[in-house]
């Protein structure tokens, strides 16, 4: 058996299995490249030594703790089971005795390398091919197995010149199935070696090289190729290469030294053949035999799980990027994740160089650069060269230190990239950010993630006393506007308008403020105060005939809390008559602004005024009283009068004259 190249993901390499030349194939088989260009070929064609996709590259990896669990459930007494070493090879196998143990026989391989953070483990089950019989209908039953090597990653399923099904799952470690992607491949088929696929395990693709020479048919659901080189070091390239997507098991049936069904005449080779190989069986069962003895009696027909190389150089793993946060208030620090797997190599293969860039946007600023190893999370920042740099040039740069160690090769990274907003950028028409990172070896064309984006805001904080207002810590886009909008309640007057702890011009903005180009948090608070009320009393002393209704007029001026000067007239009718000597009292109320206000009485005929007294948060100069309800609620004052004119003209002939808001009520 040829073991050159290892394989990506889990592969399989069919072993040398020398016997004289079969006749030719029958006429239904074709060659698979024949097959390969027939309308809805599930086989597709690619150079030898072309580059794998790294997307299916999982593999198994064998640890110093892996064992095999062998079960036999069939109920057969003292199955022939065995253990064996030999060069650095350790096998498990039983030798089936009878049918009642078809599909009864499974090796569980535990400790098979961790995937996510988890151990990974290996269970395949044997199960019998029935199609295999002599032409009399005489069954033959193989020995089964699997093996491994101690010194490398390289997994082998155990036959003897006989077809058979195997079962292959991975498991987790609580021996639950683990989906993943992944390759499995037969390399270099060699004369009378058969290798089946399964359909039912819907595998996403299969591939021969250009140059194959390796046979195809479809049979019993199974795509099957086969060869008929004889010697195992004529010809490498009749190969097989599966990819499976998500999948958790599948199954292959394999066979050797023996052709296939109706395209090679095999009646006479089989019986013979299989009886010199069970004695060579018995005869190296026994004791340490070395691994290419025990190649050469042909008992050992594939591998399973080799190394992430495939027909040739590997392509660069593909970065996946995401961030911890799509949405980032201002200057909040936040993460990018980029991760990537570089796949198993042999020494002769590795890398060059291995690069990951990331051209950091301009509105942010790069706070810390780690690197970990993705399945146990420990930081390996140190095997690493960080570099970063700022301005036109924004960027992180990632590299190995020494790609030609063999720490890297089949581990998962992830970088993790902490970042903020610059202080100092402006956000203008766009809040959003951008990023996308490559991932480049030797100096190839780099793979790119997945472009991320982050938006920006920023929040308006609203507060009012006595009114209502638009609804606090809003999500403002970053460069974008909001306007805010405020009412007082019933009896309240604006008092003051404070942005950002600045008051501001709130005639200006009465019933709302907008924030435009938002690059900050910010906070309005908008004041109302209850409108004062003045009450001014008028008193009369004296009787009047009736001639008429004595009118009064009053006259308010001021400057408001504002600064603003106005005035105000109300008039006071009294109707009622009194007799002399009685008192008639009648009052107004006014809700202005809050202010300094001067109240005096329009003089009028027949009425004089005698005083101003019961005033209240005010003061009385002469004929009039300075009101005070700039830092009180009310103000009020009584203006006293006394009939003492009966001159004969009338005193109800007034007219009232209302001008604008300022004048009257």
């Amino acid at each position: 058996m040829k073991v050159k190249r290892w394989i990506t993901g889990i592969a399989a390499v069919m072993a040398a299995v020398c016997f004289e030349m079969l006749p030719v194939q029958g006429a239904e088989h074709v060659s698979a490249l024949e097959a390969s260009r027939e309308e809805g070929s599930p086989i597709t064609v690619k150079k030898y030594g072309e580059e794998e996709d790294s997307d299916y590259s999982f593999r198994l990896k064998r640890t110093d703790r892996s064992t095999c669990t062998w079960t036999d459930t069939s109920g057969v007494s003292n199955p022939k089971r065995f253990q064996q070493t030999g060069q650095g090879v350790e096998r498990w196998g039983q030798i089936v005795t009878s049918d009642t143990q078809k599909g009864k026989i499974s090796c569980y391989l535990t400790n098979m390398g961790s995937y996510k953070g988890k151990n990974t483990n290996l269970r395949i089950t044997f199960t019998d091919w029935d199609v295999y019989r002599t032409e009399e209908g005489k069954r033959y039953y193989p020995l089964l197995g699997v093996a491994f090597s101690k010194t490398v990653d390289f997994y082998g399923l155990l036959f003897s010149d006989i077809w058979y099904e195997a079962k292959l799952e991975i498991l987790d470690d609580q021996g639950r199935p683990l989906a993943v992607d992944m390759t499995y491949r037969a390399e270099d088929l060699d004369y009378g070696q058969i290798f089946g696929v399964k359909k039912g395990d819907h595998p996403v693709g299969i591939s021969v090289p250009q140059d194959s020479r390796a046979y195809y048919i479809e049979r019993d659901g199974f795509y099957y190729f086969y060869a008929q080189n004889v010697n195992s070091e004529e010809y490498d390239k009749d190969s097989v290469q599966v990819q499976y997507k998500n999948t958790s098991s599948f199954s292959l049936r394999v066979g050797g030294g023996v052709a296939f069904p109706g395209s090679f005449t095999y009646s006479q080779y089989v019986p013979e053949k299989i009886k010199n190989d069970y004695e060579r069986f018995e005869h190296y069962l026994i004791g340490e035999p070395s691994a290419d003895v025990s190649d050469q009696m042909g008992a050992l027909i594939g591998w399973i799980a080799g190394s992430a190389k495939g027909y040739g150089p590997f392509t660069p793993p593909v970065p996946t990027k995401l961030v911890d946060r799509e949405e980032v208030h201002g200057e909040e620090p936040f993460t990018y994740f980029i991760n990537f797997k570089v796949p198993e190599c042999q020494q002769a293969d590795y890398y060059q160089s291995l690069i990951l860039t990331d051209p950091v946007p301009e509105p942010l600023h790069v706070d810390q650069v780690k690197v970990y190893d993705a399945d146990n999370q420990t930081d390996v920042s140190s095997y690493f060269s960080i570099q970063t740099s700022e301005g036109s040039g924004n960027q992180v740069r990632v590299s190995v230190r020494d790609p030609s160690t063999d720490w890297m090769y089949g581990r998962a990274f992830e970088i993790r990239i902490q970042v903020h907003k610059r202080e100092d950028y402006t956000f203008g028409s766009s809040n959003i950010v951008s990023n996308q990172a490559s991932l480049a070896v030797d100096q190839n064309s780099p793979k790119k993630s997945k472009t991320v984006r982050t938006s920006f805001y920023y929040q308006i904080i609203t507060e009012a006393e006595n009114g209502s207002i638009t609804a606090s810590n809003l999500k403002v886009p970053a460069g974008g506007s909001m306007r805010i909008s405020y009412a007082p309640l019933t009896g309240y007057y604006l008092k003051s308008i404070t942005v950002d702890q600045k008051v501001i011009d709130k005639n200006q903005h009465l019933l709302d403020y907008s924030f435009t180009k938002v690059n900050a948090d910010h906070h309005i608070k908008v004041v109302y105060e209850k409108n004062p009320v003045v009450t001014i009393t008028k008193e009369v002393t004296g009787k009047w005939e009736d001639f008429g209704t004595p009118v009064f007029l009053f006259e308010i001026t001021g400057t408001d809390y504002n600064g603003v000067r106005r005035t105000y007239y109300e008039s006071l009718e009294m109707p009622e008559q009194f007799q002399t000597g009685q008192i008639y009292r009648k009052s107004f109320t006014m809700k202005i602004p809050a202010g300094m206000w001067t109240v005096r009485e329009i003089p009028v005929s027949r009425y004089a005024l005698t005083g101003i007294r019961e005033v209240e948060n005010g003061e009385v100069e002469g004929e009039k009283v300075i009101l005070d309800t700039k830092d009180h609620d009310t103000a009020k004052a009584t203006f006293c009068n006394t009939l003492t004119n009966y001159s004969e003209f009338s005193h109800n002939d007034i007219e009232i004259n209302f001008f604008g808001k300022q004048v009257g009520r």
